[in-house]
């Protein structure tokens, strides 16, 4: 086990939405990083995914949702760029609800394990 700061074990989540939506920290990571960076592309070079992954991601979200995650506008001389929609932010806010809670509740169970990496005191 390597020294300097203690391990802090931390759940998320990935969630089953049907036969075919499924929702984990990939994919809320890439809308929230494609928030902050107002692009697509800017995201998953940010993330070191490469875009056509990224996009295949959201598209999935586009796809399973009743709504686009993501408003975008295609590129020019303007340049293009995508935000989040209300659904996109709720997203990501209830997602980071859910995994706070669930770190919160787990604490028991995920210092268990963590002694696990530990190994026996000696």
């Amino acid at each position: 086990m390597s020294q300097g700061k203690p391990l802090r074990p931390l759940v998320r989540p990935r969630l089953y939405l049907g036969n075919e939506l499924s929702l984990g920290p990939g994919k809320i990571d890439l809308l929230r990083k494609v928030g902050e960076c107002g692009s697509i592309s800017a995201a998953a070079r940010e993330m070191a995914i490469p875009y056509k992954r990224a996009w295949l991601l959201i598209d999935t979200l586009n796809r399973g949702f009743p709504t686009p995650v993501l408003d975008t506008t295609i590129g020019g001389k303007a340049g293009g760029g995508a935000r989040l929609t209300a659904l996109g932010e709720a997203l990501i806010v209830a997602y980071d609800a859910l995994e706070a809670k669930l770190n919160t509740e787990a604490t028991a169970e995920l210092e268990t394990l963590l002694s696990l990496v530990r190994g026996p005191a000696g």
